[in-house]
């Protein structure tokens, strides 16, 4: 099957934007993961994640 990436979420976290996308697998409704970026150089920060990520969930992966 194969997968699919959609934007979630645009997050505002410690003066960083940080885009939260959906990974979908064919139609399914409901992500497989969630992955984070960071909006200013499109650099993966954090990847596979099981559920969506909270503002403290993002601060706590990335210190």
């Amino acid at each position: 099957m194969e997968m699919n990436t959609r934007t979630i979420a645009i997050l505002e976290i410690d003066g960083e934007s940080y885009q939260v996308d959906g990974c979908y697998q064919g139609q399914q409704r409901k992500a497989q993961w969630y992955n984070v970026v960071k909006s200013s150089d499109r650099s993966v920060q954090v990847e596979h994640l099981d559920e969506f990520p909270s503002h403290q969930q993002i601060r706590d992966l990335l210190n």
